[in-house]
């Protein structure tokens, strides 16, 4: 089944519009002064972040390469994406975890060494996560991934 020009360009315009909003709340979540904007300001960011994960992998299932089970060929090719969307959802899920549980014990107390390197962890993985996830992207847009060609028999197996 060939991607067709329409549907990539909506999942790659919806990964691009999820990774800006993930942006955005990375931007704006030292902002909110109450625990409950807090609270629905992560809700919304892991939300996008599950939408970019589900995106990518819609994409990345609908190529002959994973419908013809060469999959390992597929994630062979992807793998550096894999890991750092895997890392930055995970550092994301355990800042807003940590952030949140310290924030409702107390509003007004300050930062904990755990929460400053989960901070900084997670703002250290955001600009590779956006870089690797555009970059996949980017790549399952190669129309020989759509196509029983030659190239694949070609590659060395592991």
């Amino acid at each position: 089944m060939k991607l067709s020009t329409p549907r990539y360009t909506f999942c790659l315009f919806s990964q691009l519009t999820f990774m800006f909003c993930d942006l955005i709340f990375n931007c704006i979540s030292l902002f909110p002064k109450s625990r409950d904007g807090l609270l629905v300001l992560f809700i919304f960011q892991d939300l996008f972040l599950v939408l970019s994960v589900t995106i990518m992998l819609i994409t990345f299932f609908s190529t002959y390469l994973f419908q013809a089970g060469l999959a390992a060929l597929l994630l062979r090719r992807l793998r550096a994406a894999g890991a750092a969307v895997a890392a930055y959802v995970l550092a994301s899920v355990a800042l807003h975890a940590v952030w949140l549980l310290e924030k409702w014990a107390d509003p007004r107390a300050l930062s904990t060494p755990l929460l400053v390197v989960l901070f900084t962890l997670q703002r250290c993985l955001s600009p590779w996560y956006y870089f690797w996830c555009k970059r996949a992207a980017l790549r399952v847009a190669d129309p020989r991934l759509y196509e029983d060609v030659d190239w694949m028999s070609a590659q060395p197996p592991r």
